[in-house]
């Protein structure tokens, strides 16, 4: 019997990316043979709108024939114990083959298992309408892929629920559990393993500059909270805001709004380092999120967004700062503050120093699904 790491994302920079990367390395002494679908260097459907026709071909060819064989891998398993991660390019029909031929373990990444979105966010709120079931979908959404149509979202969603009875899920947190459960049934089978890519293990302490006085530490998408930090902003005029995205992506123009283009390594880092508050507002429920980890390990002082099922819940009260809907309510939050010159930087890396150090790579690699595992209460 062999052990296979199977991914739709492979090893990169950011998001699952990273995560997969980090699995890749941290996988060789439980012996996982890797296989990963082939992701495009840049995206397809830039390529596409910037006219690059020929780039556009290419890296869909070498995406599909990679997708194409990954799947036809996943067809002659048999006997096997398989972590997989991030399935939603994977065919119903593969799926299917892969759960019923061999041991598999969903290693979750998002909410794709009730939410063809993957993010469930809805008109600037978390969204549940389909926790229940996607006959519940709303008219507007639409698959975050773009290589996947609605209705074969609805269909992968309906198959992995069909299936669920013969899976494993490796959940990052508690309250993503609840959500497999409110979704599958009380007696679905999986555990709580918790999610690091190992980016700040070693991150201590850093030398405050002058810098921006909020940032924002996400990306370009409404559930992550873009459209609230510059609605924050609006009514916060007093505050320098710094937003890592081109400026050509909101048209919006507030004087202390800042747009500077940039990921981790090519300066937000620096930026968050460096900010009197910085914001991680994601509005959907997010599990684990790196952009939230990296925060409190290099600044510290960390404000979230209060949902129902987010990771932020189980951070211990003292050590985040908590906004919600009403901006009126969450522009005094933050302004009384940084007004007051509070620190919460030491609540915040005491308790990543503790959730780090319960991490074991062992939960991750050493899964059984003969156990009767239900560690929702412990």
């Amino acid at each position: 019997m062999n052990r296979y790491l199977i991914s739709g994302v492979a090893p990169g920079k950011g998001g699952v990316g990273t995560l997969v990367k980090s699995l890749d390395y941290r996988k060789y002494p439980f012996n996982y043979n890797p296989l990963y679908v082939r992701n495009p260097k840049v995206s397809i459907a830039s390529l596409l709108k910037n006219g690059k026709i020929a780039d556009f071909i290419c890296e869909s060819v070498l995406f599909v024939c990679s997708l194409i064989y990954v799947q036809l891998r996943m067809l002659t398993m048999y006997g096997n114990t398989v972590i997989l991660i991030y399935p939603q390019y994977f065919n119903s029909f593969v799926l299917t083959a892969l759960v019923k031929n061999n041991d598999v373990a969903l290693y979750v990444m998002d909410n794709s298992f009730f939410c063809i979105k993957s993010n469930n966010y809805l008109e600037g709120q978390e969204c549940m309408k389909c926790i229940d079931g996607v006959s519940n979908i709303d008219k507007s959404c639409s698959p975050l892929s773009k290589i996947s149509s609605t209705r074969s979202a609805i269909d992968k969603i309906e198959k992995i629920k069909s299936i669920s009875p013969h899976m494993y899920f490796l959940a990052q947190n508690y309250q993503q559990f609840i959500l497999l459960k409110k979704t599958f049934g009380d007696r679905v089978r999986g555990s709580v393993v918790g999610m690091t890519t190992g980016e700040f293990c070693h991150q201590t302490t850093v030398s405050k500059k002058h810098g921006y006085d909020i940032v924002y530490h996400g990306s370009n998408s409404d559930a992550k909270g873009v459209m609230y930090v510059l609605e924050l902003a609006k009514h916060l005029k007093q505050y320098s805001f710094l937003l890592p995205i081109s400026p050509n992506v909101k048209q919006i123009e507030y004087p202390n709004v800042h747009f500077k283009e940039c990921t981790w390594s090519t300066g937000l880092e620096e930026f968050t380092a460096n900010a009197r508050l910085v914001l991680c507002p994601s509005i959907y429920s997010s599990p684990v999120e790196g952009s939230l980890l990296k925060s409190i390990a290099y600044n510290g002082n960390v404000a979230v967004y209060d949902n129902d099922f987010g990771f932020q819940n189980e951070i211990d009260s003292n050590a985040l700062l908590r906004l919600n809907s009403n901006i009126s309510f969450s522009c005094g939050v933050i302004d009384e503050f940084i007004k007051s010159k509070r620190d919460l930087s030491l609540s915040a890396k005491g308790w990543l120093k503790s959730y780090v150090s319960n991490l074991n790579d062992k939960n991750i690699f050493e899964w059984n699904l003969s156990g009767d595992h239900n560690n929702i209460d412990s």
